[in-house]
């Protein structure tokens, strides 16, 4: 178990195109990390020298740990409180097409989610699955109206089904948007793009991206919720077809994130990265994404921050990260189920300088 957790540090930094295995671990790397901790008890209980063998492996990922489970304690919070009011606010939400099925069983869920949006008020409001259709109340402009606090939008359809029905990313803002763009991404329904945003005197870059999908079925998710496995050959067939997804997956989010960091790269202006990366912070597709940015969770959150919150175990698989100028002075997760996925916000202030005494 060691082993293999130790090996699970090493799928941030392996193209999944080209050795698959460390991304499967990636993904393991919580219950990895869980086993090894009951180890480390165990043997510490026991007065047993093994601790250390699972201690030392715990202390190598220390960083993949913060990333997990980040210690942000209250010392300053006095000091971030006064910095929240010259600050602005991001969210991030995977609206899953406003509940369109209601597959969350709760009800008036659309209400719900824009009573969340309406609740927080943010500045900046990145909606990824976005969906509309010619329908009272569910046409692009009914959901403009609902957000009439938000004069600025900006929307993608990568699917039109006719003219007034789409499925796509949204982003909406207060402040005035001065450039829009789609990022391209081949075969796929998922989409990425970003917008530059006027915010006083200084622009910002918003990406709002949502890279590749595992597309379960209902079986992979009737499968996976059984209890029992008998090696059946029918079973087996199963766990191939999941496995074939993961993989598929794994490899097309690590080929999109490749494609969104060269943007990062080109942009003349400080960048957000929004979104639905649909991977863990144990992943190739995140690190390649966040290399040279802030996750604001790392920096303003506590505890697990898992926001998944579907049928699958929870991971925190829905990000803010943002330019090394900007500085994040709060972060929230919202715990909700009108959607299968938590939207998460920050609050961000430019980053304080101090000033050499010498």
């Amino acid at each position: 178990m060691a082993l293999l957790l130790l090996l699970s540090y090493t799928a941030p930094f392996i193209n999944p195109s080209r050795i698959l295995f460390p991304a499967f671990l990636g993904l393991a790397y919580p219950y990895l990390l869980l086993i090894n901790l009951i180890f480390l008890v165990y043997w510490t209980i026991r007065f047993r020298k093994e601790l250390l063998i699972s201690l030392v492996v715990i202390m190598v990922g220390w960083g993949h740990l913060m990333n997990f489970l980040p210690l942000n304690f209250s010392t300053g919070e006095r000091k971030k409180e006064s910095r929240i009011e010259e600050g602005f606010s991001i969210m991030s939400y995977n609206v899953r097409t406003f509940d369109l099925y209601n597959w969350s069983e709760q009800e008036n869920s659309t209400d719900g989610i824009f009573d969340i949006i309406h609740e927080n008020t943010p500045d900046i409001l990145c909606m990824q699955e976005f969906y509309t259709e010619d329908k009272i109340g569910k046409r692009e402009s009914d959901i403009r109206r609902k957000l009439k606090s938000y004069p600025y939008y900006s929307v993608y359809y990568g699917v039109k089904n006719s003219p007034a029905a789409g499925f796509g990313i949204a982003t909406f803002s207060k402040h005035p948007i001065v450039k829009t763009s789609r990022i391209p991404f081949s075969n796929t329904m998922n989409q990425a793009v970003y917008t530059d945003i006027l915010m006083g005197e200084d622009t910002v870059r918003v990406f709002n991206i949502h890279l590749q999908s595992i597309r379960f079925g209902q079986r992979n998710y009737s499968f996976m919720d059984s209890l029992s496995f008998k090696y059946s050959n029918r079973q087996i067939q199963e766990v191939k077809d999941i496995s074939k997804r993961l993989r598929e997956a794994f490899v097309r989010r690590a080929e999109q994130s490749k494609i969104i960091h060269n943007y990062i790269l080109d942009s003349p202006h400080p960048v957000i990265v929004t979104g639905d990366f649909n991977d863990t912070p144990q992943s190739y597709a995140y690190r390649r994404i966040q290399k040279g940015l802030v996750d604001a969770f790392r920096e303003a959150g506590r505890g697990f921050g898992n926001t998944y919150a579907g049928e699958l175990p929870s991971f925190r698989i829905d990000f803010i990260l943002y330019s090394e100028s900007l500085e994040a002075v709060k972060f929230k997760r919202i715990k909700s189920k009108f959607s299968d996925h938590f939207p998460v916000i920050a609050i961000l202030d430019d980053r304080e300088i101090t000033e050499d005494p010498g």
